[in-house]
């Protein structure tokens, strides 16, 4: 070796001394290990000992008594519904979706048609304002008709995202105004694609959304199944959310939803499907068969009675499983540790199992399976060299993760994201320090939306809380 390099090499950010979770092939966990990052991506994992002296970091982050891991990914969001935390929970989705959500839709709708886009630029920085605090560096947020001006809000907060534009071509709730007619939308999303690519550091990406197969005829579905393959994009959209799906599809088709879907065309590994709660076996089998991703909201599933899906079934079947918050509106938080501990909970009662689900694979659909759901399997999800620096530092010395038996266990069953994630970094920038955003006034922001919000929904006619603007200044 040369003196060159016995030389310390000089890297962006060294994080030491924690507990690293690696999440990488070898499930390795690191007692009192250390982290490297140099030009957005991991140089190195191992042990502190190991890498002190290698490197001469431009900034050290002593992470003892923290836990070191991946980003948190969250496969299925809708900002605009972050203006309806704490709403309605005696509806059942349908009926929430006709008298809570659709309301807002329609109005988003007809503000990009009218050029306004304040509605969604609020709401997806309380979004990702949230997210980020909350350890999430990758969010895949769908949404109704958004400006590409849109993702300039990821950019400025530093948050990895897949936008998704939701296509509809089947007036399902009697509520024509929720339907952005398909020649505005397709243009839409051709703009948004191209917006997308040249996003900063390419931390943006784009997928078709299909609402569901309720509110999207074949046509449209085997059409944007045709340009998602040529423009090599993703499509997300809605699987097998409720027994009203279920029955519907076999009304008028006489098959399982996933089973339709397979018969036209639609699925495939770049297609990830959001709930699939009311599947057979054989529609788990043909998710394996297809490469279809899957998206557990748990959590979003309880509060509107939809069921229970059966994930330990598919992640023995060997589906790819991730997890998400879905919204603000139906869960009513974005914690990814407590829709980790949710999801292993649910599978153990409902299997009257409790060795299934156990909190390690639950933590993987939150990072690893997230990344794999994406397709960016070989990017992110596990802390090993080469791979994209999406970590976050997670503080055990507070009251209720102590004392740690497992980490693992005590990360998914007792952290709180909110209170506990201290330090989040995507693409090696640190965008979240000891609690605090860097990179926007989290305060001036959400108290500008929840401003903006009420004066839109007022005028609207529609319910606005007398606590909604709680202290903001008039």
């Amino acid at each position: 070796m040369s003196d060159a390099e016995k030389l310390p090499q000089e890297i962006d950010l060294l994080i030491e001394g924690g507990v690293v979770i690696t999440m990488d092939p070898q499930a390795r966990i690191l007692y009192d290990g250390s982290v490297a990052i140099r030009g957005g991506r991991i140089v190195a994992v191992g042990e502190r000992t190991e890498l002190a002296g290698r490197y001469r970091p431009r900034k050290t982050l002593p992470a003892r008594r923290k836990a070191v891991l991946p980003g948190l990914i969250d496969t299925h969001h809708h900002c605009l519904q972050n203006f309806l935390k704490g709403s309605r929970d005696d509806l059942a989705l349908v009926d929430w979706i006709d008298q809570v959500s659709s309301p807002r839709i329609v109005m988003a709708v007809a503000d990009y048609r009218a050029g306004r886009f304040d509605l969604q630029y609020h709401a997806t920085h309380l979004g990702c304002i949230e997210a980020l605090t909350c350890g999430i560096t990758t969010l895949l947020n769908m949404e109704w008709a958004t400006s590409p001006d849109l993702i300039a809000v990821y950019e400025k907060l530093g948050i990895r995202a897949v936008h998704t534009l939701t296509l509809t071509d089947y007036d399902q709730w009697g509520r024509p105004g929720m339907l952005l007619p398909m020649p505005e939308a397709y243009a839409l999303a051709d703009r948004l694609i191209e917006r997308c690519r040249h996003s900063a550091g390419g931390r943006v990406t784009f997928r078709y959304g299909l609402a569901c197969p309720n509110s999207c005829t074949g046509d449209l579905m085997r059409d944007v199944r045709a340009l998602a393959t040529a423009k090599g994009v993703g499509i997300h959209i809605h699987i097998a959310e409720t027994k009203f799906e279920w029955d519907n599809m076999h009304d008028l088709y006489g098959a399982t939803p996933v089973g339709y879907l397979h018969r036209i065309g639609l699925l495939g590994p770049d297609v990830l499907g959001a709930h699939c709660i009311w599947l057979s076996d054989e529609d788990i089998g043909l998710l394996k068969e297809t490469g279809t991703t899957v998206n557990h909201n748990p959590e979003c599933n309880m509060k509107v009675a939809d069921g229970i899906a059966p994930i330990a079934k598919m992640l023995a079947a060997g589906v790819v499983v991730s997890l998400g918050t879905d919204s603000d509106a139906v869960n009513d938080n974005m914690d990814m540790f407590e829709a980790a501990r949710t999801a292993a909970f649910l599978q153990k009662v409902s299997m009257q199992d409790p060795a299934v689900t156990p909190a390690y694979q639950v933590l993987e659909m939150a990072t690893l399976g997230g990344a794999r759901a994406l397709g960016l399997g070989d990017e992110l999800g596990s802390l090993e060299a080469g791979k994209k620096a999406d970590v976050i530092l997670v503080d055990l010395g507070v009251a209720h993760m102590r004392p740690i038996n497992y980490i693992v266990n005590n990360l998914v069953y007792c952290a709180s994201a909110a209170r506990d994630v201290e330090t989040v970094i995507v693409d090696g920038r640190i965008v979240v320090e000891d609690r605090r955003l860097l990179t926007v006034d989290a305060e001036a922001a959400i108290g500008e939306a929840e401003a903006y919000a009420a004066r839109r929904f007022g005028t609207a006619g529609l319910f606005v809380s007398p606590y909604y603007g709680l202290g903001v200044a008039p």
